[in-house]
């Protein structure tokens, strides 16, 4: 069995970067970090001829799973002979995130399949040929824009230029005195943002001018500051951010929004400032984010 696990990565400030002929060139600037849920991937023969996909246990169409799809038929192409025909195969995810809610699943599920099938068809791909596979997929289908550069970052990061890793340029925030919480109301179609012209030129406009803040400052607590500047200035703040927002206003703790989602991840150093809060869910920062399986 070919197995791995891929951390999630979440994203607090973002700019979209979708114009250039080659998708390794295309991504997003941004900030975000790594958290220790996750998203295990393995392969297993299947009992026929057919090739399927589980999320969580359960069989998805593979227009819900196109990003995965296009990965399994990716790599049965270049394995050509070593594919046994009379077989398929059954690709699983395991999410320890919600789904479209802006942790980045779609990105640990891609990076987990292009690891497991090199694995499992014996294609010796370079690790970063792998990474790039990945990346593309995510910007093909529109499942994000720059969460394999962030994740593989991991701990705390901002992103510089756009692309895929490698190509792109992301730094690491060197802190690690804070604890992060989230808290998630439901989904955003990550697709109807990151594909549209209008939205695309709002976010932007602000995303830059909040990403050279962070710049000038790499900090954790700057980080939290710009990324709700961010949500609130480029109208992406539901009703529910919105609210949460000034509900924790306080010098203890930072509330950004997690992007694209509609939730929220919350930056502190003592425990409890979340007292008052239900159904929250504290996170780990994850700095080793890929892991195989023996």
């Amino acid at each position: 069995m070919s197995k791995f696990w891929v951390a999630s990565h979440i994203s607090g400030i973002f700019t979209i970067h979708n114009d250039a002929e080659d998708t390794i060139y295309m991504g997003s600037k941004g900030a975000g970090f790594s958290i220790n849920r996750g998203t295990t991937t393995w392969i297993e023969e299947s009992d026929d001829s057919k090739n399927r996909i589980f999320f969580n246990g359960k069989e998805v169409q593979k227009s819900v799973a196109k990003i995965s799809d296009y990965i399994m038929s990716y790599c049965q192409i270049a394995a050509d002979k070593k594919v046994d025909r009379t077989h398929g195969v059954s690709l699983f995810h395991e999410f320890e995130v919600p789904l479209a809610c802006g942790f980045g699943a779609s990105a640990s599920g891609a990076l987990g399949s292009c690891l497991a099938f090199n694995e499992f068809y014996d294609l010796q791909f370079p690790e970063n040929f792998l990474q790039c596979l990945a990346h593309s997929a995510e910007i093909k289908y529109s499942g994000g824009l720059g969460d394999i550069s962030g994740l593989l970052q991991g701990g705390w990061e901002y992103r510089l230029q756009p692309g895929a890793p490698g190509v792109g340029e992301v730094r690491s925030i060197l802190e690690n005195s804070y604890r992060v919480a989230t808290i998630t109301f439901g989904e955003i179609s990550t697709k109807s943002i990151i594909t549209s012209a209008s939205w695309k030129e709002q976010i932007n406009k602000v995303g830059e001018l909040f990403l050279a803040d962070l710049i000038n400052e790499p900090t954790i607590r700057n980080f939290g500051t710009v990324s709700k500047q961010f949500s609130i200035t480029s109208l992406l703040a539901t009703p529910q951010v919105n609210d949460i927002m000034q509900d924790l206003e306080s010098s203890e703790i930072l509330v950004g929004q997690i992007m694209l989602g509609n939730g929220v991840f919350l930056i502190y150093k003592n425990r409890s400032v979340l007292s008052s809060l239900d159904d929250y869910i504290e996170e780990e920062i994850c700095y080793k984010t890929v892991k195989k399986y023996d």
